[in-house]
């Protein structure tokens, strides 16, 4: 089978190649071009860049090396068929994310049970998630994958299995599993081809290098004939130009990172057999941001998966908005609420409790409206109730907007339960509040006051630990 899909790219190359030697019509071009976009299984139209991530720098990379090699599941080989994106975002992501999150046990990664089914999203996102459904095996793109797992979950291997490399191609809905669902997904890098201004977003490798070291990601590439080739364990640095800037559009899973070696670590679906190191292989940096890669993203499980253990310290502090209001003034009061659920009094004083304003999907737009300064001792037990007024800042851009009031950001009180440290405010049913003319809007439905907002059907959504991250980083940056 592997042989087979081989041999049809060479041949749909030799004819690539063969047009730009004589005369081929555009209608042939794009028939050619279809080949390998069919085969391959990423198709790049009207692919969803929005839901950006932030863009990390030199100061967040804090290892030589990442893997997480040892939490995917075994490679695999989709044949003929055009379904990178469904292996490389269901089979590999979300399976090495729940080794990774210890949601299943890598000593049974090997098992389908322990497997994400490629079959199964591939057939829920082709019926009702926008990748255009066809007869054939044909193109996804990698928005309308995360979205079937984020809202329906994905089956595992053993209920919708890749039996001896078949599967169907019609259009039959997905099963899905309501318990193996991701939580969030957002765009890491995009190249500028990829963008409607032309400009590139985060294609740097201190910026890939930095979210790596959080988890795996998956990434759209433009192959040339060197990588298609590929049996080596050594480092490809740079690939042919065959189709004169129209490249095979691929889809796979990034693994890891190591400077000695100047390059990251992909998993492939072409077998382990038959192709590069083992079904993986080694790409420069350099030639990694500048040509290879075109796509970055990322997704987290809800945030119950992850959730680490933590040191019994016996502080636990919690807190909740009560309203967010605007004043005759133009500036707004926030009132909320400080529990002590621990053993011992602390004082407000002891840790930061911070205001937060960002952007609903670009966390790296934020603004901290509100930092405690009051010194007010709370007692096991008891509840306090505190205002604050501030105002929305003068280079806040208009568009949409959440806020989040975040008790101990940076863990300077050890709190044993940091779940109930955030309460955000948000429109009816989690809807984004407008910001416009330097005016928070409330939604006139109505509002919610949530502890996290990472489980909706938002893929705009934050994790709380996210939102831990990017002030930590922040601060760290004043």
């Amino acid at each position: 089978m592997m042989k087979f899909f081989r041999n049809k790219i060479a041949i749909a190359a030799m004819l690539f190649s063969a047009c730009f030697m004589t005369s081929c019509d555009e209608e042939m071009i794009n028939e050619i071009l279809s080949i390998f976009i069919d085969m391959l299984g990423y198709n790049p139209e009207n692919e969803n860049l929005q839901d950006t991530d932030e863009e990390l720098d030199g100061n967040d990379v804090t290892k030589t090396a990442v893997s997480w090699e040892n939490y995917c599941p075994p490679v695999g080989n989709q044949g003929q068929y055009g379904t990178c994106v469904a292996w490389a975002t269901a089979y590999g992501l979300k399976t090495t994310l729940n080794m990774k999150d210890g949601t299943w046990s890598t000593a049974n990664k090997n098992l389908s049970q322990y497997q994400c089914s490629p079959v199964d999203v591939w057939h829920s996102m082709r019926s009702g998630y926008s990748s255009e459904v066809s007869s054939g095996c044909g193109g996804s793109s990698f928005d309308p994958a995360f979205k079937a797992m984020q809202s329906k979950g994905v089956a595992t291997m053993s209920t919708v299995p890749f039996t001896n490399m078949k599967m169907t191609c019609d259009n039959v809905a997905g099963k899905g599993l309501s318990s193996n669902k991701i939580g969030s997904y957002r765009t890491i890098a995009y190249s500028a081809d990829m963008s409607t201004d032309g400009k590139a977003y985060g294609m740097k490798v201190a910026n890939i290098k930095a979210h790596l070291e959080e988890g795996p990601l998956v990434i759209g590439a433009k192959l040339g004939n060197d990588f298609m080739a590929w049996n080596s364990s050594s480092v490809i640095k740079n690939d042919t130009k065959t189709y004169q800037g129209q490249h095979a559009y691929h889809a796979m899973l990034l693994v890891g990172y190591n400077d000695a070696k100047n390059a990251f670590r992909l998993q492939n679906s072409w077998g382990a057999s038959d192709w590069g190191d083992n079904g993986f292989i080694w790409v420069d940096y350099n030639f990694f941001v500048s040509q290879f890669c075109f796509g970055v993203w990322g997704a987290s499980n809800p945030s119950s998966a992850s959730a680490a253990p933590r040191a019994t310290t016996g502080n636990d502090v919690a807190v909740k908005i009560i309203s967010d209001k605007e004043l005759a003034d133009g500036s707004r009061s926030v009132e909320y609420t400080v529990t002590n659920k621990g053993f011992s009094t602390i004082s407000t004083k002891e840790y930061d409790i911070i205001y937060l304003l960002f952007r609903s999907r670009d966390l790296s737009k934020k603004h901290i409206v509100m930092e405690n300064k009051e010194s007010v001792s709370v007692a096991p037990g008891q509840t306090v109730t505190m205002k604050a007024t501030y105002e929305i800042p003068t280079n806040a851009e208009s568009g949409e907007y959440y806020t989040a009031l975040i008790a101990d950001p940076y863990d300077e009180v050890g709190d044993d339960t940091p779940a109930d440290n955030f309460s955000y405010f948000a429109g009816k049913d989690l809807a984004a509040l407008n910001l416009s003319a330097g005016k928070l809007i409330n939604n006139s439905n109505g509002i919610s006051i949530v502890n996290t907002i990472v489980d909706k059907q938002h893929s705009n959504a934050y994790r709380n630990s996210e939102v831990t991250r990017s002030l930590i980083r922040m601060k760290n940056k004043r």
